[in-house]
């Protein structure tokens, strides 16, 4: 399944660790009226039976997520042939970059960071977090200090936004790519997705959906950052050019992770990577008496109820990080957290081991692999098993990912800054006579006892996705205009000026013009009742600097190192 317009499109996906900060988009309810029907009473709880985890994947359904997101048949996913390959454990050929995810509430690439004393955040949340004032102190900003840019110090230009500092490397005083993200994150907070409704079918008597007016903690380019420190090169120093009144202004590796980071998150290669799993949207999804998440509620835009909370598959995991990291050594992006929060992080690597599924002791595969005949009465998702599967074994994950992190001035950046984390989660894999993976269902712990039901849960990602293997043709630089000589001159050539408006100005259409059918949006009768699915046409601006500026910018960072 392609991204197209599942989540990325409205730019606000990002992260945060805190469950008190996860989700500040809903109110007290488990329900977020962008996403779901709070008005409705939702289908009868044995609906879910329907559905994964009770009603097991196709083999064949299996097969065709896994060759979409390996790009082809030639993958491994014989659990014997993994061992035999010593791919219990492995790394990123490259480890990713950690970088901040720019949250929207500070203006993204537009937030001023410097000026942040992230030290004191948690002490300083009413002013923080108030996307509003941040919004009204960047107007006040934008007329008392843009008129008079070039007669600013060279440590107040050090102390700029990475957008306002690339704005001036290109001599555009009007600090067009700054506004537009500004622009982007007042209209957002205002109006969500409805202020770039472009088309709508709205029957008589009929209203959209009113907005709220909240901003999450996680909202941000996260989906930039994580995407971009995988697969972009490492900014490593700070890059200095000197402006045309003589003074210089430097662009520390943090401005330059930012504008990558941009440039990924508004590009075009967000509606083709190749994702699995659907977006849980429940910050308390319900859960069976095994601890597994289950769908009981579809969501508002859903034709009908399908596994959000209870996947990602973890044959379609397991397989596909063998085969992505394992053997190819590449990133891909996993969503932590199952609940509603979003948050993406570049994958580094992984350990795992294998366990007897039905005593839960742990040992080499050989000895843990158990037949399902052996199980019997003893597997507790002995009816959702996959009639495929002969054996079954237990397997325990550490997944490691690099974290996020607060924006901070540092003239040099490396692997050794940082910060790698771990989280882990238990499923058992269901293998056929050959040892190919054939389904499984997660696990709260090795044995799947009942004990401490109410508390324990499954640990597992809610999300992952995977950049394909032709993402640079996504990023190539602007053939048309001349090439900047760096060590000639550190501004860039006049040309770029018109082509940087350009890339500015992108916007992304979702219509049936371009996806060949029309998106769908919900409509409430004006005195209450049930929803009607109508036409609708969006236009979200996506402004991305210019590429050429942005390469030159980078190996520039690394020359000399």
């Amino acid at each position: 399944m392609k991204f197209k317009s599942l989540f990325f499109l409205p730019l606000v996906l990002s992260v945060v660790t805190q469950p008190a900060f996860a989700q500040m988009t809903e109110g007290p309810e488990d329900c977020d009226p962008e996403t779901q029907n709070c008005t409705e009473e939702g289908e009868v709880r044995d609906a879910n039976e329907t559905i994964y985890p009770y009603k097991p994947f196709s083999t064949t359904h299996l097969k065709e997520r896994l060759t979409a997101l390996n790009e082809g048949t030639n993958y491994i996913s014989n659990v014997f042939e993994m061992e035999k390959k010593g791919l219990n454990y492995a790394s990123t050929s490259i480890q990713p970059w950690g970088g901040p995810y720019w949250p929207l509430y500070q203006g993204m690439v537009g937030n001023t960071y410097q000026d942040k004393d992230y030290k004191t955040f948690i002490l300083t949340l009413a002013s923080n977090l108030d996307w509003k004032k941040n919004v009204s102190d960047y107007k006040k900003r934008a007329e008392r200090v843009h008129p008079k840019i070039y007669e600013l110090s060279e440590d107040e230009l050090s102390k700029l936004s990475p957008s306002e500092k690339y704005d001036i490397l290109l001599g555009d005083t009007s600090f067009d790519l700054t506004n537009r993200i500004w622009d982007y994150a007042e209209k957002w907070g205002n109006e969500k997705k409805w202020g770039f409704l472009s088309a709508i079918d709205i029957p008589e008597g009929y209203v959209i959906p009113k907005a709220n007016k909240y901003m999450a903690l996680w909202e941000g380019i996260c989906h930039g950052w994580a995407v971009a420190a995988g697969h972009s090169p490492r900014p490593k120093k700070t890059v200095n050019v000197t402006l045309p009144n003589g003074k210089k202004m430097p662009f520390y590796p943090n401005d330059i992770k930012a504008l990558i980071s941009l440039m990924w998150a508004n590009s075009t290669i967000q509606s083709n990577v190749i994702f699995e799993g659907n977006r849980c949207n429940r910050r308390y999804p319900d859960r069976d008496k095994y601890g597994r998440y289950i769908d009981v509620k579809k969501d508002r835009d859903d034709q009908s109820l399908i596994p959000r909370c209870a996947d990602v598959h973890p044959g379609i995991f397991h397989v596909s990080m063998v085969n992505i990291l394992g053997v190819e050594g590449r990133s891909f992006i996993v969503d932590k957290t199952a609940e509603a929060a979003v948050a993406n992080q570049p994958v580094s690597g992984y350990y795992l081991s294998y366990f007897n599924p039905k005593t839960g002791r742990r040992g080499p595969l050989y000895t843990s692999v158990l037949s399902r005949a052996s199980y019997g009465e003893k597997d507790p998702f002995k009816e959702s098993r996959n009639p495929d599967s002969t054996h079954i074994v237990g397997v325990d994950v550490t997944l490691n990912y690099v974290d996020w992190e607060f924006p901070k001035k540092a003239s040099r950046n490396s692997a050794l800054n940082d910060k790698i984390k771990g989280f882990s989660f238990t499923y058992d894999l269901e293998l056929d006579q050959q040892g190919n993976v054939v389904g499984g269902q997660w696990r709260v712990n090795r044995k799947v006892n009942r004990k401490n039901i109410l508390t324990a849960k499954t640990h597992q990602p809610d999300f992952f996705w995977v950049v394909p293997r032709d993402y640079k043709t996504y990023f190539k630089p602007v053939s048309t205009l001349p090439e900047w000589d760096f060590k000639e001159s550190t501004l860039p050539p006049q040309e770029f000026g018109p082509a940087a408006k350009g890339a500015h100005s992108f916007i992304y259409e979702e219509s049936e013009r371009y996806f060949g059918v029309s998106p769908k949006c919900p409509v409430f009768p004006v005195g209450g009742g049930d929803p009607l699915q109508v036409k609708c046409e969006f236009r979200y601006p996506k402004p991305q600097p210019l590429i050429n500026v942005v390469e030159t910018l980078l190996n520039e960072s690394r020359r000399g190192l």
